[in-house]
């Protein structure tokens, strides 16, 4: 009986352990998706800092198809969504309602856009810290 006892314990040890591993496990794949969704943004941002060269600015401003092309966004709406997460996570970057109306809109993938400002030096750490961890471009 008591063998019986220890080796139930034994086995819920060894669960608890294989759980805590796979815990470990996945912390490492999500650091790695992280870095992926990093690339991503830079990637837009990229796109943002050619826009504002182009035309002489400090600010850039981004519509749903130029995010979603940038991004690499796999759904219609993919672009909104990271377009809501870029202004939440990357400084200098706002999620705003466009107020006039373009070819986007009658094809349902317009009315917002997001504005960059690269005059923001939270911005410049954030890219500058943010393409060491991806490893530079």
């Amino acid at each position: 009986m008591a063998e019986a006892a220890n080796a139930g314990r034994q086995l819920v040890d060894t669960v608890e352990r294989s759980e805590q591993n796979t815990e470990l496990v996945n912390v490492r794949e999500q650091r790695v998706e992280s870095q992926q969704v990093e690339e991503k943004y830079l990637d837009v941002l990229e796109a943002g800092q050619k826009i504002a060269e182009e035309n002489n600015a400090m600010i850039a401003r981004l519509d749903y198809r130029k995010v979603a092309t940038h991004y690499g966004c796999a759904y219609k709406n993919d672009g909104y969504r990271v377009m809501e997460e870029m202004a939440d996570r990357v400084p200098g970057v706002t999620y705003k309602e466009s107020r006039t109306l373009s070819a986007d809109d009658a094809m349902g993938v317009g009315g917002r856009h997001i504005e960059i400002s690269f005059a923001d030096p939270d911005l410049a750490g954030w890219m500058r810290a943010h393409e060491a961890n991806t490893g530079g471009n």
